[in-house]
């Protein structure tokens, strides 16, 4: 059978304030004549469907609006679960109608048999098994322990636990089949090894490296892993059968020329990868440099329909930068999204630093400042650093 294996939508996501509804509205479009032309027969969302827990109506819309556009094509089973973006009970609330049309939506760790669910061809008959894991909240991992967690050795074991609990329930599914089906995993985590880029938008899920996992904790009867997190397409730690999709769009600047891709993962003799790339439905451009650089590459570009995100890298400070920058595209069709001086923040910077004061500190920077004033061997540095972000964090998401 063939799957589709996508995640990291982020329907009504803004960029510098710019809404994207119409790219995810192309893509979803582009996404729908993809399963209809390569027949898929399952559809994997390994999530973060949408940037916020609370979508507006628009972000709804696009979603339910692919859902209903996906019915009555060859794809008879659709697996969705959330990411750490999602919310898991927003999610989950139409399930009962979803699951009526074979749709699947899992938000939350509950009983294990819910998160084992056959994927079927297009003739209805089951020809692999989905052991579909959402993102795992802290809390949630909490209860799967004895002990509170505080550590990331017990997330991993607690995430591991749950992995070798679907999966033997997906192994015992297929040995009363008879039949060798494969058995296909998700997850929405940060693998250790994986690569990500500098303003991809991608959230740490916990603190530091606490809640990166191996590929060892995937057991060896998954044939193939769907995950769900990264932004850019990639194996984890050579292994091909472990895989991130990446998001579909480009979440920011940083990730211009990087291309996006779905995988199609096709069961029939074994496990066959095939990478589809994604169309860039809105042209973006970062332009750095000194002033006149940046004049002049805007006014070539002023009449492509492109977004553009400035950086004046020269010392000199200029004052009138934006409004010179936002002069050449005021009737134009280019828009510029965000215009950064690094000669007026380095002056603001430098003043401010001398007027510092704990309400404009973060709290982060107050126990960095406290750490250097007195003498900790540097041995020691990191693992306090670490005790500190997990106390914060922890802090936070009680409050």
């Amino acid at each position: 059978m063939k799957i589709l294996h996508t995640s990291d939508w982020h329907i009504g996501h803004t960029l510098y304030a710019k809404k994207r509804h119409g790219e995810h509205e192309f893509f979803l479009l582009w996404l729908t004549k993809q399963i209809r032309q390569r027949k898929i027969d399952a559809l994997i969302v390994s999530g973060d469907i949408f940037d916020t827990g609370v979508p507006g109506g628009q972000a709804q819309k696009l979603y339910y609006d692919f859902l209903k556009s996906i019915l009555g094509t060859n794809c008879r089973t659709v697996v969705i679960v959330a990411g750490n973006h999602d919310s898991p009970s927003m999610l989950e609330a139409p399930s009962a109608v979803l699951e009526s049309l074979n749709i699947h939506i899992i938000g939350l760790v509950r009983e294990i048999k819910r998160h084992v669910i056959p994927l079927c061809d297009g003739n209805g008959e089951t020809k692999a098994i989905c052991c579909a894991v959402p993102y795992l909240r802290k809390n949630e991992m909490v209860k799967m322990q004895d002990d509170d967690i505080s550590s990331d050795e017990k997330i991993v074991r607690a995430t591991a636990r749950l992995y070798s609990d679907v999966t033997e329930e997906a192994i015992s599914i297929r040995e009363e089949t008879g039949t060798d089906l494969p058995i296909i995993a998700t997850g929405h985590l940060f693998a250790q090894g994986a690569q990500t880029r500098e303003g991809d938008g991608v959230r740490d899920l916990y603190v530091g490296n606490l809640g990166q996992v191996g590929a060892d904790i995937f057991p060896k009867a998954i044939d193939y892993v769907a995950l769900g997190h990264i932004h850019s397409e990639q194996s984890v730690m050579g292994n091909e059968n472990i895989r991130y999709c990446g998001s579909p769009l480009h979440m920011s600047f940083s990730e211009i020329g990087k291309k996006k891709y779905v995988l199609e993962i096709d069961t029939k003799n074994g496990i066959n990868i095939d990478k589809i790339e994604v169309p860039v439905f809105q042209q973006m451009k970062a332009i750095t440099g000194e002033y006149q650089e940046i004049i002049k590459e805007i006014k070539e570009i002023a009449d492509e329909d492109i977004w553009i995100e400035v950086t004046y890298t020269g010392k000199e400070i200029i004052p009138g930068l934006s409004a010179d920058i936002q002069a050449i595209v005021k009737n134009a069709k280019a828009e510029v999204l965000s215009i950064r001086n690094n000669a007026a923040i380095s002056s603001i910077l430098a003043a401010a630093a001398e007027s510092e004061t704990l309400e404009t500190m973060k709290v982060q920077d107050v126990f960095l400042k406290c750490f250097d004033s007195n003498e900790f061997a540097d041995k020691h540095r990191q693992e306090l650093i670490d005790c500190f972000n997990e106390i914060v964090a922890e802090l936070e998401e009680a409050e």
